[in-house]
């Protein structure tokens, strides 16, 4: 006789020596509240001094140069904005035809004006419609993807940036498309300085905890980018953009104050 769903996991978590019920299960692992481990990381994350995230950022920069990726500090969005324009300028899409960027929808891209700075250069952008509550249309989401397809920047924000292994670690939510960091061949990614932290266990602690408990669930799918895309399959030899961006530079908003 085929045994249930539940009556396989039962006899799992017998043959693992676990005591439980289903319902002793569920409380452990999905805690209503977080220990006093998670607790302790969130509060030292949240406290850390300025002193201390230029030396997560110093930490970064170091580990991101072996992984091709380009670190690059600035003092407010008008400079971030002017030295994304200058890139944008100087590199020239990898396929021919005419240069456009595609950005996400994010506070903090949305900071820089970049739309109206492009403009200049006649360097059109584009983002998704769509927000956190806002629907969008077939049509809408379709033509997005399209400009995604053909755009030689991506540009995004992430929620967080590892200084240990420098990656960058960024949630699925509406206006925030996976396909912008990953069609492109180019990937732009602007954050601030608080948003560096040291390792995996802050980010854990961070995800599940930080903020008030609407917030706590992850996301559906989390996405950690560590340089642009490299393989050496082939007689390893080791090939940028076989399989995502083959270039990618972090801007990292930095306040003369913090330093």
């Amino acid at each position: 006789m085929m045994a249930t769903q539940h009556d396989f996991i039962g006899r799992v978590t017998a043959a693992l020596g676990y005591g439980e019920t289903p319902d002793q299960r569920r409380a452990r692992v999905f805690a209503a509240r977080p220990g006093s481990g998670p607790t302790e990381i969130v509060k030292r994350v949240r406290t850390r001094t300025a002193a201390d995230r230029l030396m997560l950022l110093t930490q970064l920069i170091a580990q991101g140069k072996p992984l091709n990726l380009n670190v690059i500090p600035k003092k407010d969005p008008n400079d971030t904005a002017a030295a994304i324009a200058a890139l944008v300028a100087e590199k020239s899409p990898e396929w021919g035809g005419p240069k456009s960027v595609a950005a996400w929808r994010h506070p903090l891209i949305d900071r820089l004006d970049l739309p109206e700075i492009l403009a200049r250069q006649k360097v059109p952008v584009y983002s998704p419609r769509q927000t956190k509550g806002t629907p969008e249309s077939t049509d809408e989401r379709s033509f997005f993807r399209s400009r995604v397809e053909t755009a030689f920047i991506g540009i995004t924000s992430a929620d967080y940036c590892l200084a240990e292994t420098a990656t960058l670690v960024m949630k699925t939510v509406p206006g925030r498309d996976r396909s912008v960091s990953l069609l492109p061949s180019i990937h732009v990614a602007v954050i601030e300085l608080n948003q560096i932290i040291r390792n995996l266990p802050e980010l854990f602690a961070c995800l599940k905890y930080k903020g008030k408990p609407p917030d706590w669930a992850l996301a559906n799918c989390l996405t950690l980018i560590s340089g642009p895309s490299k393989t050496a399959d082939i007689e390893l030899t080791m090939v940028h953009g076989a399989h995502g961006p083959r270039e990618l530079y972090l801007y990292v908003i930095t306040p003369t104050s913090a330093s």
